[in-house]
């Protein structure tokens, strides 16, 4: 509008109508915001210096009903959204009072994000719209909703947090098959370990690095050796002292022994025992060294040892020349007493033996009896398996009741074996204060 003056007055005003259609095609870029890279969201509009719009607002233009029910929710006034809607557009009713338009309407340029008149949160760009040679003061604004002017931050925002727990699940899983690979030798030498503390130490782990760990597991595998080597001394060292102990003593005791027991004895019944001496060795050990003497009474007396085994009879001990055994203490035996008597006479085959072979003249002597008898080891720091009783004492005695070799025998193994056997009085022994007969046994095989 322009005023009309004539000598100095006011006589009236020029005004240019501006169409508001063509100011809404170039707003709405013709309805075709799609065309016009405008998002669903994106909208422009222009408003005046009295916060009302001076353009039709998009929303309007493509959904009345939708834009009745967000603005009267945002604070609109009832009546002016009704007025819109009968009128057909937004011009001059719809109420903006957003910050981007009081920047704008301050002069300002700028975007910030701001509430729209519908009450959405918005990207909004704002300018002063400035008209030459014209008093308008109207500004314009270019408004985004939030989720769409963000989207691509949010999708990159989304993008960047998977690639992130990628990532982190990546290093995870490295990290598991490192800290697997790092600690599978470890868990070898820990199961090598287990298996040597339970006994076994044929154990060898393969060397599959240079590092520590494969110095390690190299001087694991040596210790392993060593190991086994020590166990096979160590058990053959066990194997030649149980056959140590089994020499001096029967296997019951051994065992017995072998469990801590301080002291060892046990009576036996009905036992058969048997006292014999090498008679001559003191004799020709004058004309022998003493290697040369020991070599014969050890031979003879393995001889004894193997005799004994097959006949089933137990050695006891060995004392100088004599020998001490027994048939039925280890295992009780019925026929305990016919077994010494053979044990006896192979022992007596066993020296005449050894006389024709070498030109010696060596005798044996035996003195045998039955009954009771009492077995158990005695001392500690050198432990001695013996026998007493009796019975024991009752066969020394009868071996030495004569000068003469023999094999001797008391009463009651006479009568055991006087319908098998033949035997000869050989005079009586003192037992007690009282006579006992004696017999010799007249058979030579």
């Amino acid at each position: 509008m322009a005023p009309v003056q004539a000598d100095g007055r006011t006589q009236g005003v020029i005004a240019l109508p501006l169409p508001i259609a063509k100011i809404n095609r170039i707003m709405t870029a013709n309805q075709q915001w799609q065309s016009a890279g405008m998002g669903r969201g994106t909208e422009t509009y222009l408003a005046g210096p009295d916060s009302l719009m001076r353009s039709d607002s998009r929303l309007f233009v493509e959904d009345p009903d939708e834009y009745r029910r967000q603005s009267v929710a945002a604070g609109t006034p009832l009546d002016v959204v009704n007025r819109a809607i009968q009128l057909g557009g937004t011009t001059l009713l719809q109420p903006v009072a957003s910050a981007g338009l009081r920047a704008a309407q301050r002069g300002q340029t700028g975007t910030i994000t701001a509430t729209d008149y519908t009450d959405n949160k918005e990207l909004e760009a704002y300018a002063p719209l400035d008209v030459p040679n014209s008093d308008l003061h109207w500004s314009i604004l270019a408004t985004r909703d939030n989720s769409e002017a963000f989207a691509a931050v949010a999708a990159f925002s989304r993008a960047l947090v998977l690639v992130t727990v990628a990532i982190i699940l990546g290093i995870c899983v490295a990290s598991m098959l490192i800290a697997q690979a790092m600690v599978r030798p470890v868990r070898r030498l820990e199961a090598g370990t287990q298996k040597i503390s339970a006994g076994d130490y044929d154990v060898t782990i393969p060397v599959t690095t240079r590092d520590e760990i494969g110095d390690l597991t190299a001087a694991f595998n040596a210790m392993s050796r060593n190991l086994e080597i020590k166990e096979g001394l160590l058990n053959e060292q066990r194997r030649e002292n149980d056959r140590l102990l089994l020499s001096m003593m029967p296997e019951p005791v051994v065992q017995r022994y072998r469990e801590g027991e301080q002291t060892i004895a046990q009576e036996h019944q009905d036992v058969t025992v048997i006292f014999a001496d090498v008679l001559g060795l003191d004799e020709i050990s004058k004309d022998l060294s003493g290697n040369e003497l020991v070599g014969i009474v050890d031979d003879l007396f393995r001889q004894f040892d193997s005799a004994a085994e097959s006949h089933g009879v137990e050695r006891i001990r060995t004392l100088h020349n004599g020998y001490l055994a027994s048939c039925g203490v280890t295992t009780p035996r019925l026929d305990n007493v016919a077994r010494t008597i053979d044990f006896a006479l192979e022992m007596r085959r066993i020296v005449d033996r050894f006389n024709r072979q070498t030109g010696h003249e060596l005798r044996l002597r035996a003195g045998i009896n039955t009954g009771n008898v009492i077995s158990g080891l005695v001392g500690r720091s050198s432990v001695v398996y013996d026998m007493w009783g009796a019975a024991v004492s009752l066969a020394y005695q009868t071996h030495s009741g004569s000068p003469q070799p023999g094999i001797y025998v008391t009463a009651p193994v006479y009568e055991a074996m006087r319908d098998v056997r033949q035997f000869t009085p050989a005079g009586t022994i003192s037992v007690g204060g009282v006579d006992q007969p004696i017999y010799r046994l007249s058979e030579r095989s």
